[in-house]
């Protein structure tokens, strides 16, 4: 800093500045582009959409096409709940059937496990075989504390523990694009949700 003083004093003050300009120019560019990276990395998270609640269809009988379905039918949740533009139900649905004979499916159900580890699932939806599987594992919610389930009217599932942990959503209107099976559509909760809030508005909207 002395030395830059010394060199600095015998020129006028236009000489310092270009001088200065020329010295520091690799750092106010450097600067400069810092900023704009910031402000671009600022802007991109401020224009993704809030995800609401994560739900995901799990069972031998779902596809892609009834999970893009679904997507439509939820957007009632949304505006019925008031919801801007930028939120939205993220809904993905997994094809168990196929996962023996689809590596790629076997990479769907490794993404599902690390979703479900951190915490980034709210909501199953679920075939019965499917359910009983998450239900002994230990996985579920207990639904019981929330005020919807007290006026569901269809059948309820319990875990060994007595605890309701799914309900029948077969007859759901919003779920017509999930029909076609034999086995009942069951609405279960991860435990580990951290948006418990938006799931019981979610049941209060479905009953």
């Amino acid at each position: 800093m002395k030395k830059l003083r010394e060199r600095l004093k015998p020129l006028t003050t236009k000489g310092k500045i270009e001088y200065l300009i020329e010295y520091y120019s690799f750092h106010f560019i450097a600067v400069i582009v810092v900023i704009f990276f910031l402000i671009l990395g600022f802007n991109t998270l401020g224009n993704q959409p809030k995800e609401i609640l994560a739900v995901r269809v799990v069972g031998a009988n779902f596809n892609d096409g009834q999970a893009i379905e679904l997507q439509k039918e939820l957007e009632g949740f949304k505006i019925e709940s008031k919801r801007s533009q930028k939120e939205q139900l993220s809904i993905n649905a997994i094809n168990t059937s196929e996962a023996a004979r689809d590596s790629e499916k076997i990479g769907e159900f490794q993404k599902l496990a690390a979703e479900m580890a951190a915490k980034e699932v709210d909501v199953l939806l679920v075939d019965e075989e499917t359910f009983h599987l998450f239900n002994k594992e230990g996985n579920l919610y207990d639904l019981s504390s929330l005020k919807g389930i007290k006026d569901w009217k269809e059948t309820k599932y319990s875990s060994s523990q007595d605890n309701i942990t799914g309900i029948d959503v077969t007859n759901v209107s919003q779920f017509s694009s999930l029909a076609g099976s034999n086995q009942p559509l069951i609405l279960a909760v991860m435990a580990n949700t951290e948006r418990i809030d938006e799931v019981n508005k979610f049941i209060d909207y479905l009953n």
